[in-house]
């Protein structure tokens, strides 16, 4: 499994606002060349706009700022690398809102309004410069919106990659027997999944007999870095003895051992999911606060040798993670993280990142600074209202940074759940929110 390489354009432009119709024209034609419909690419062309404009008045005078337009099949990303000291991300929190009262928003309108027309968004730090990533996703017909395909019983099948129609099949199928959470979120989309598989993205296999009907299948995803992420194993209409989803997990794994993965992680185990084969990483509790809350536990299976790792970490969870590598076995050396007067950031930025058939949401670290529990408390605030009672966010402990939100994730009702090993720069720490509580 080897990830296609993604055609890219870049431009390099003064940040001067006489360059904005080239920034902006640079943009829309690039995303139409990728593939992106007319819409999407309004969307991103109208987010670049505003974040040049911006991007005018707080980079030094004379400096460039470079524009690089990627293709990724089912999205394009809008990057920009430049130099500056006064850009402030917070317009970019779900929660952010320009109001007359608050004049700093005023002033970073621009950035509020293109942060509410891309999908998802980065910002990384690299030395001098700053790395500004916007992500606009093509639209895609919902998988409601046409029947669910046929499953036979099958006295014998076997397993191998789906054609582009069994891809969409599978992902129908999925929908016709399964729920949430054991559905991802792309699954609402077959023409996406398709368009994933065919960038490299996620690769497939499904378990069909001679005449091809589709009896089951599986997804699995590997970024180049990390572990797998796996999906399924799902069986539609077979007896319990079929063997098939032990034999879609074999298929899945034997295609993993070959391109080099550290391991392979289940965050969504169906009921035919070999648990056997796996180590339980920890759980979470899924489900509507008017319906009872399941236990969703998350797998996972090291492939290679653990040649041991270090890792930041708040003295306040290492007790969590001590638990959980001595269970794994994984060799970890645990560092603090500590305030020692060091000038702070007044502001923090959080990603989201949303599942909404499984009422789930995920926060993730962009920047911190000293309003994070305040940060936190409102976009906890906010999601509850809109009834996305499973809140999650995603601590990296190879990032020392992330780690300083620890406190306030403890004071607005956040708990450690899960560690998932080698899934970011570090292990990642999944926390989830006990529905209902936030920092009084």
């Amino acid at each position: 499994m080897q990830s296609v390489q993604k055609p890219e354009v870049t431009l390099n432009l003064r940040a001067d606002l006489v360059f904005l119709p080239v920034a902006t024209s640079f943009v829309e034609k690039a995303a139409a060349a990728f593939g992106m419909d007319e819409p999407a690419a309004l969307s991103l062309t109208l987010a670049t706009e505003e974040v040049f404009a911006y991007l005018c008045d707080v980079v030094a005078a004379g400096k460039d700022v470079q524009l690089r337009c990627r293709g990724a099949g089912y999205y394009v990303d809008q990057e920009f690398l430049f130099e500056s000291r006064g850009f402030n991300m917070r317009a970019f929190n779900l929660t952010c809102s320009a109001t007359m009262d608050d004049q700093a928003c005023m002033e970073e309108t621009g950035l509020l309004i293109a942060s509410r027309m891309v999908d998802r968004f980065q910002f990384l730090e690299e030395g001098k410069s700053l790395r500004l990533i916007l992500t606009k996703e093509k639209s895609y017909p919902s998988v409601a919106d046409l029947p669910v395909p046929d499953a036979k019983l099958m006295e014998t099948f076997s397993i191998r990659p789906p054609d582009v129609e069994e891809l969409k099949a599978l992902v129908h199928l999925a929908h016709g027997y399964y729920s949430s959470p054991v559905i991802p979120e792309s699954f609402s989309y077959p023409g996406k999944i398709v368009d994933m598989v065919a960038c490299g993205e996620y690769q497939s296999a499904i378990a069909a007999d001679n005449a091809g009907h589709i009896g089951g299948g599986i997804v699995w995803r590997w970024t180049g870095a990390g572990p797998v992420e796996l999906y399924g194993p799902y069986v539609f209409n077979q007896p319990p003895d079929s063997g098939m989803g032990q034999a879609l997990v074999d298929f899945c794994l034997g295609a993993i051992a070959r391109i080099g993965a550290i391991g392979v992680i289940s965050r969504r185990p169906t009921p035919e999911f070999p648990t056997e084969y796996f180590e339980s990483l920890g759980s979470l509790l899924i489900g509507h606060k008017k319906t009872a809350r399941l236990e969703t536990i998350s797998y996972y299976r090291h492939l290679e040798e653990d040649l041991g790792l270090s890792v930041w970490a708040h003295n306040s969870i290492n007790m969590f993670l001590t638990g959980a590598y001595q269970r794994l076995a994984f060799a970890r050396e645990i560092k603090p993280v500590t305030s020692e007067g060091e000038s702070l950031s007044s502001f923090s930025v959080l990603s989201t990142e949303f599942d909404r058939g499984a009422g789930q949401v995920t926060l993730r670290p962009i920047w911190w600074g000293n309003d994070s529990e305040m940060i936190l408390t409102t976009h906890v605030e906010m999601l509850l209202k809109e009834d996305l009672d499973n809140i999650l966010f995603e601590m990296d402990l190879g990032k020392s940074w992330h780690c300083y939100f620890t406190p306030a994730l403890f004071n607005c009702g956040f708990e450690p759940r899960l560690v998932l090993p080698y899934a970011g720069q570090g292990d990642l720490v999944i926390f989830q929110h006990r529905t209902g509580e936030t920092s009084q």
